[in-house]
């Protein structure tokens, strides 16, 4: 009768650490990336999940997410997530960098203003016209403000209309049906698409690690492990080191202003509006020099012309 109970409570007391084995979460949130559907995501970050356990000995589980508002719910029990490098490098809170994904090893890429295949290819053709922009973070408008318009005229005056999209695959579709006339998209996503307008390179999205859940050993075995995930989806091929230069390139050229740029203004005219005039008399009658604000001018009597002709023969 002693025996039983002993027995049973070694049992329970097994099975503890196994039930309450911490499991880790992969996040994945990067409208950026193109994933035909949410199915496409989820398999991606399971994955990248199932790397991760194998590389690092957890468990760990992906979750995807749609909408910024829903990733910044879950993130305190979040321990990596993946992160598009705009909005890393604008909300990323305590989470640290660790990798970025990477195409064939590159963490920057350009991106593409692009149209409706058959429409004009340049950029002038287009204002006044819809552009689809997928705005996590509101660096977008300032973005294609200082790349594509150069820092001469903000793009919320330029185009009708900024229409804000959950993702990349919306904002092609809104483009591909007409809804909207242009929208931004990293090259590699053009296909079958006018391409407008190439920016300069950015960075690829973020692997950021919440320290509150990996510390000391697990975070250096979650490091090491992030470095080197085979994470494949169009373009992207895998992981690769952080790199802070690239990941502050988007901010960097929303960011810029064009120094040069002067603010264009009508002049209106005034009944108190006064031009001055005033002529400076010479030695020969009706030969002068007239003065005004905006102009000097020599104009000589034909004597004075004659004589002045007669020196220089």
């Amino acid at each position: 009768m002693i025996r039983i109970p002993t027995l049973m409570m070694s049992l329970l007391l097994l099975c503890v650490p196994t039930a309450a084995m911490a499991q880790h979460v992969v996040a994945l949130f990067t409208p950026g990336l193109d994933f035909s559907d949410g199915a496409k995501r989820n398999e991606f970050v399971n994955k990248v999940a199932k790397s991760l356990s194998e590389k690092t000995g957890m468990a760990w589980e992906g979750q995807a997410f749609a909408r910024a508002s829903d990733f910044e719910s879950a993130r305190s029990s979040i321990s990596l997530a993946i992160l598009d490098a705009d909005y890393f490098s604008t909300k990323a809170g305590n989470l640290k960098p660790v990798a970025m994904l990477s195409a064939n090893g590159q963490t920057r890429r350009p991106m593409k203003v692009i149209a409706k295949s058959g429409n004009g290819g340049k950029l002038y053709n287009y204002r006044n016209k819809r552009f689809a922009i997928v705005s996590t973070t509101s660096m977008t408008s300032s973005f294609i403000t200082a790349s594509a318009l150069g820092g001469e005229i903000k793009a919320a005056s330029y185009f009708a209309s900024l229409d804000e999209v959950r993702d990349v695959r919306a904002a092609i579709n809104a483009v591909d049906m007409g809804k909207d006339d242009l929208t931004l998209v990293f090259d590699g996503y053009d296909s079958g698409f006018t391409t407008v307008y190439t920016t300069q390179a950015v960075g690829l999205p973020v692997v950021a690690m919440n320290p509150a859940l990996l510390s000391g050993s697990d975070a250096d075995l979650v490091r090491n492990a992030a470095q080197n995930i085979p994470a494949r989806t169009s373009f992207i091929t895998g992981t690769a080191p952080y790199n802070a230069s690239d990941v502050s390139a988007f901010k960097s050229i929303a960011g810029s202003h064009k120094s040069s740029t002067l603010p264009y203004q009508p002049i209106e005219s005034s009944d108190n509006t006064k031009i001055g005039l005033s002529v400076t008399p010479l030695k020969e009658r009706g030969e002068g020099i007239v003065i005004n604000p905006f102009q000097v001018q020599y104009f000589p009597t034909i004597t004075e012309f004659d004589r002045k002709l007669e020196e220089r023969l």
